[in-house]
């Protein structure tokens, strides 16, 4: 009976961990249309995660308010396990749109979206405009629909992308329930559409990103007006989540907050008194959906002042550190940053990390790393938004261990992403990183520098299994994904990227040598005053040191992985022996290492 039970559990285990990502809990599905018949207006509505069924009050508030227009309504549905793809569902909703344009020529279009949907609204009029992220859709170019919209209504979105942390007026048990349903999805394969659309996605960081270029470059004249609304109890969206929308266009953006709705009831407490009148937020949406720009209350709309921008500043500086860098030197690179630059520092902001304590186990696994990559571009979107005369082209990149990582990552992840001058040390990118490519395409525009130290092990030998098995693999060009790690930061970059990367191989000391107290002048003349500073005349030369034995070790790398685990499973095994109880105190212990480590 016990072997039984054993296999039925055995069962449920593999149907959890391997079959649910096969089965379907969500559709894409189609675009619902309904005309009239002398076509002037399209209103297109986007349904919230649910689809329409979700909050049909919603529904019934556009169709009454816009009684003689056109409407388009996407019919997807979802779950939160569903793994539809949301560049899909922009795709079908921007050509439906294109499609009823081209057709009946509409004087104006009206676009509104609750939650999700407005993420896939403002998505599907950035493609619109032509402004599209993935390679295989950048040629289709913009569409004339695009000048047509008039304006563009968000309800309760989350313009900033689900969010990572903990909302201000979200419970912790709620919390907390999201958050082991995220972790369950990333091992069981599934909830890929809300991973999607998570803070720092590239979904959500591409278009705030080239929503605030756009409406940077429109004119005025030419501009849709922006409204959001949001409950003042909104416990899965903050206020100043929506600072790209500001950023924008501040002058054509309205907030409004309704402080007795939370994020659901702002969608489904439409009406009372039986149906016959509207509540507070009915009328807020309805007049959000119909007034012109000048027809609205002097006091409908909150004061715009979460945008605090600083237009002296014109470049910025990235200092990131590594997993288990606790130490003070990114705080040292900014203060000799700005002592060398003296009275234009002021044109430059330096901007030290702030991710979270990072250990070994979880830099081992993709999405784990992948977790402070989209950190790293959320602070991206944040300061594009802040810095208003911020050139894309004016951002220099010192990065460290982990930090090296972010940033090579997110060049690969993220179109909009440009950086000028690099510095590199420890770095645990692949030797074979594609960097001819990003320079050829512009987005490395400087140099690139890759300082390697001799008794650098912790590269030599950690990330050199992932670098192995990709030369093993006969893999020639880095691609994001398990093995987008590697030694690059030992054995130095291959693709030299036209002379402008440069090894520089190799520095005496340990993996954070590169950052010792006289060093770190060097690197603040760098990115502040002398791009074309030569690290290898100023460290290199008779100063420089070989790793010796190290090499060989690394060489080796393999098979001190299989030693290790070889070890780390024999204590276990030998731990099994004496029940599982022991087993488990060893399991926790180690689990509990390798997260402190």
């Amino acid at each position: 009976m016990s072997r039984v039970l054993k296999g039925i559990g055995l069962l449920v285990v593999l149907i959890l961990f391997c079959g649910l990502r096969y089965l379907d809990f969500g559709t894409a599905g189609d675009i619902d249309r309904t005309y009239r018949q002398d076509h002037k207006i399209l209103v297109v509505y986007a349904p919230p995660l649910g689809g329409r069924t979700a909050r049909p009050e919603l529904e019934t508030l556009v169709r009454a308010t816009y009684p003689t227009a056109d409407i388009l309504v996407p019919t997807y549905s979802h779950e939160w396990l569903s793994n539809i793809d949301p560049y899909e569902i922009t795709r079908r909703i921007e050509e439906a749109i294109d499609a009823e344009h081209t057709k009946h020529h509409y004087e104006k279009i009206v676009l509104f979206g609750y939650s999700t949907g407005g993420l896939l609204l403002r998505k599907a009029l950035l493609w619109g405009y032509g402004r599209e992220d993935r390679p295989q859709q950048l040629t289709r170019g913009s569409h004339d629909w695009a000048k047509r919209v008039e304006r563009f209504v968000s309800l309760a979105a989350p313009n900033r992308g689900w969010p990572n942390h903990k909302p201000e007026n979200l419970d912790r048990v709620r919390y907390a329930i999201g958050y082991v349903a995220q972790e369950m999805g990333r091992l069981t394969g599934t909830g890929r559409f809300i991973a999607s659309l998570m803070q720092g996605s590239p979904f959500v960081a591409n278009m705030r990103v080239q929503w605030i270029d756009l409406f940077r470059s429109l004119p005025e004249g030419q501009r849709p007006l922006i409204v959001h609304l949001i409950g003042g109890k909104d416990e899965l969206v903050d206020r100043e989540d929506s600072i790209d929308l500001e950023a924008g266009s501040p002058e054509g953006v309205m907030y409004k907050s309704l402080s007795d709705f939370s994020h659901a009831e702002i969608a489904s407490r439409m009406y009372q008194d039986g149906g016959k009148e509207l509540t507070i937020a009915g009328e807020a949406i309805q007049e959000a959906l119909t007034r012109t720009r000048g027809s609205f209350p002097a006091t409908w709309a909150d004061k715009i002042g979460e945008l605090k921008t600083e237009p002296e500043v014109t470049r910025l500086v990235f200092v990131m550190h590594g997993i288990r860098d606790e130490d003070t030197w990114p705080a040292a690179v900014g203060r000799s940053i700005g002592q060398q630059m003296g009275k234009e520092a002021k044109s430059v902001k330096v901007l030290p990390p702030l991710y979270s304590r990072f250990t070994m186990l979880p830099f081992l696994f993709y999405w784990d790393r992948q977790s402070n990559v989209r950190w790293f571009m959320d602070q991206y979107t944040e300061a594009r938004a802040r810095y208003p005369n911020l050139s894309e082209t004016e951002v220099d990149y010192i990065g460290h261990s982990n930090g090296t990582y972010i940033l090579a990552s997110a060049l690969q992840n993220y179109q909009v992403l440009k950086v000028k001058n690099v510095f590199f040390a420890g770095s645990v990118v692949p030797t074979h990183y594609p960097w001819e490519k990003m320079m050829r395409d512009k987005r490395v525009t400087g140099r690139v520098w890759n300082i390697c130290a001799s008794g650098d092990w912790v590269v030599a030998l950690l990330p050199q299994l992932f670098q192995q098995i990709s030369d093993q693999m006969k893999i020639t060009e880095s691609t994001p994904g398990l093995l987008d790690i590697g030694s690059g930061g030992f054995h130095g970059f291959r693709h030299g990227g036209d002379g402008r990367v440069m090894n520089l191989q190799y520095i005496p000391g340990p993996h954070g040598a590169a950052f010792e107290p006289d060093r770190i002048e060097a690197i603040g003349r760098y990115a502040a005053l002398d791009p074309n500073l030569d690290f290898e005349a100023l460290w290199g030369g008779p100063r420089k040191s070989k790793p010796g034995h190290l090499e060989d070790a690394s060489n080796m790398s393999w098979l001190i992985w299989i030693v290790g685990l070889g070890l780390i499973g024999s204590i276990g095994f030998a731990c099994y022996r004496f029940g599982w109880i022991p087993l488990g105190i060893y399991c926790v212990l180690l689990l509990g290492f390798f997260n402190t480590f």
